[in-house]
């Protein structure tokens, strides 16, 4: 099965967002410091955001 890709310009995964929230990533800007997801393409940014705040809310963080 192929990954889902969330930010083509770094190669940040679907799977790589969750890997981090998993490891207690609780701010967006502190993805984009580890992953670089986003920090190319503003409509990447708007996007993977709200993807991440998503994520974020569905594990009770």
């Amino acid at each position: 099965m192929e990954k889902k890709i969330l930010c083509g310009c770094h190669n940040v995964t679907l799977d790589d967002v969750k890997a981090q929230i998993e490891l207690g990533v609780r701010k967006f800007k502190e993805l984009q410091d580890i992953t670089n997801i986003g920090t190319d393409c503003p409509p990447c940014t708007e996007q993977n955001e709200k993807i991440f705040n998503d994520l974020l809310l569905n594990t009770g963080n």
